[in-house]
């Protein structure tokens, strides 16, 4: 939940400092607040809310987000106006802090993708340029047999999977801007593309993917992390002192477009 994540940043604002980076983290430990739709701290639809979304879920020895697809929710069962495949892509959405240009997260590969030739997982970001208009979606999705791939504006760009990689163990997903690109990373697996002027990521989102028949099955995530340029000196008090105010630091509310 976004108080957790920001009561934690400036908990460890004095190392962030001297390593250039505020960071900030969720473990999925204990639960996370959700909704329908955009609203502070809140884990909110995006174009269509997956069955479950529960965090501190008991797998693989740890506490983690677990998410699940239901074939109930398929095409044929979604009401009219969300029956088409755009709403096939189910997930929820989490508004990041102000400066936030990285952000990782680690990914389940459960055994039975690698069967499976659709997109089974997204790590998803909306971007935002220097005008506070939106620019790019920044997106490492896992594709069954084929791997991880990466969204360069147009389309999805397959990059493999890294050195060591196995099903049914995890994988950490890495999404940064540096300069004017998005830089995608999963181990040494590497994926660069055009940022689109954007300047900052607006909000996190985890996506899982439905079928037009529905399908039934769960993406288990963990540990996230985003991070931010640490502010000028003269700007880093009053950024303490904002820490303490409710709503903080929290993303501007932003109508956001979604992308077809």
């Amino acid at each position: 939940m976004q108080t957790r994540i920001l009561s934690f940043a400036a908990a460890m604002a004095g190392a962030a400092f001297l390593a250039g980076q505020v960071q900030a983290s969720e473990d999925f430990d204990g639960p996370v607040l959700t909704g329908p739709t955009q609203a502070p701290d809140t884990w909110y639809t995006d174009r269509y809310a997956p069955a479950g979304f529960d965090s501190g879920v008991a797998f693989d020895g740890r506490q983690v987000l677990e998410v699940d697809i239901s074939a109930a929710d398929g095409a044929s069962n979604r009401p009219g106006a969300y029956s088409g495949s755009f709403y096939d892509t189910q997930g929820r959405k989490l508004d990041l802090a102000d400066g936030t240009t990285s952000m990782s997260i680690e990914l389940y590969i459960d055994s039975t993708w690698a069967s499976e030739s659709r997109r089974m997982a997204g790590f998803w970001g909306t971007a935002f340029d220097g005008a506070d208009a939106l620019s790019s979606y920044p997106i490492i999705s896992f594709h069954g047999s084929d791997g991880f791939q990466g969204w360069n504006g147009a389309s999805y760009v397959t990059f493999g999977v890294p050195t060591g990689f196995a099903y049914g163990t995890w994988a950490t997903l890495n999404i940064s801007l540096q300069g004017d690109n998005w830089l995608y990373q999963v181990g040494d697996k590497t994926l660069l593309v055009d940022a689109n002027g954007s300047t900052e990521l607006g909000n996190v989102i985890l996506q899982a993917h439905n079928t037009s028949q529905g399908a039934n099955y769960s993406v288990r995530w963990d540990n996230l992390v985003t991070g931010g340029v640490v502010p000028e000196p003269a700007t880093w008090a009053m950024m303490i002192t904002g820490f303490g105010l409710s709503g903080a630091m929290l993303r501007r509310r932003r109508t956001t477009a979604v992308m077809a």
